[in-house]
């Protein structure tokens, strides 16, 4: 799961041209405005919290209300902001404290989760199936990127729509958005689809070939969702994983693009077949995954997500991570 309040050591303190009150915190790949008179130093300890943090609704917190208590990206004085930073003691009781340590309990701090388009929603049955990993790339700026040298990643359009699982066990087929399953109804959209395209049939099928379930795991875009952004006509859904549960991998890319012709279905659109990340910095990677969406040119992009092509041996099974335009998020909010 991502981690969204973490114990950092400040990188680097940078200027911002023409401002007397305010200066730049670095922190690996990401970059936070910060108070002068906050005194944050190269190599102290911090708290850390990343966009997409929700903050519990505490009087310590209210300066956050006008966001409803969510960090977004922004920009101050031209200089780009993500997240927020406290000096330990601000909000940690004493004790020791170490870089790396994850505090997004200790914070009472949850992950921000767009509401399910009124287009979707449905009859609640349960929670998300806990044999299939809910999908949740760690973002670029968290990583080390030389851990990644040599190694081919294919690179697909991240899209913004709404989350969606196809899901076949014992039980039968199970239809989810981001955290629940939804009850069979004509109406709901995620089962429309599920039966427009017979993925039961297809996924029971696979099955009785193979020995494996499967989950298709993909977003789903059109009217009355994210604006629609893509402009796209009634809706669909594009497939960016496919999980073998029998086995607990993810399909390589080879495999995953081969069962979506097989199966017939839309995968999100390929940037790269193979992409070396040599050679790019953080900085470098958020630029590449800015651009105009493939599926409407007219569209700014919302980022890309990389996938490793192949295993190595310090590599076992698919590394992920996403990059998101700054660019889309400065735009929609994020």
């Amino acid at each position: 799961m991502r981690k969204l309040a973490t114990i950092r050591k400040v990188d680097e303190i940078r200027p911002i041209e023409g401002a007397d009150a305010i200066e730049l915190a670095v922190f690996g790949g990401w970059q936070v405005v910060v108070r002068k008179a906050q005194e944050i130093r190269p190599g102290m300890l911090v708290v850390y919290c990343e966009i997409d943090s929700v903050f519990p609704q505490e009087p310590q917190y209210e300066f956050l209300r006008p966001d409803k208590f969510r960090l977004r990206t922004k920009t101050f004085r031209g200089a780009l902001s993500q997240g927020i930073v406290f000096k330990i003691d601000e909000v940690l009781p004493a004790g020791k404290h170490a870089a790396g340590d994850e505090v997004t309990e200790i914070l009472g701090v949850t992950l921000y989760e767009p509401p399910i388009p009124a287009s979707i929603a449905g009859d609640v049955v349960g929670a998300y199936p806990g044999s299939v990993q809910k999908t949740d790339e760690e973002r670029v700026q968290n990583l080390d990127l030389a851990a990644f040298a040599g190694m081919s990643f294919f690179v697909t359009e991240k899209v913004d729509g709404t989350s969606s699982s196809f899901i076949l066990d014992d039980a039968g087929l199970h239809v989810c958005g981001r955290n629940w399953e939804f009850r069979e109804t004509p109406e709901q959209t995620f089962w429309k689809l599920a039966k427009q395209y017979d993925i039961e049939a297809k996924l029971r099928d696979y099955h009785a070939r193979t020995g494996s379930y499967l989950a298709l795991q993909g977003e789903v875009l059109g009217y009355g969702i994210q604006s629609n952004i893509y402009g796209l006509k009634g809706q669909d859904v594009f497939i960016f994983n496919i999980f073998d549960i029998t086995r607990q991998r993810y399909l390589s890319a080879t495999a995953y693009r081969a069962l979506l012709a097989e199966f017939g279905l839309k995968g999100v659109p390929v940037v790269a077949e193979r992409f070396s990340i040599d050679g790019f910095d953080h900085a470098k990677l958020l630029a590449y995954a800015g651009g105009k969406s493939l599926l409407n040119p007219q569209a700014e992009r919302e980022g890309v997500v990389f996938r490793s092509v192949d295993e190595t041996p310090s590599h076992q099974g698919k590394i992920s991570f996403k990059a998101i335009s700054n660019k889309y998020l400065l735009k929609h909010g994020g």
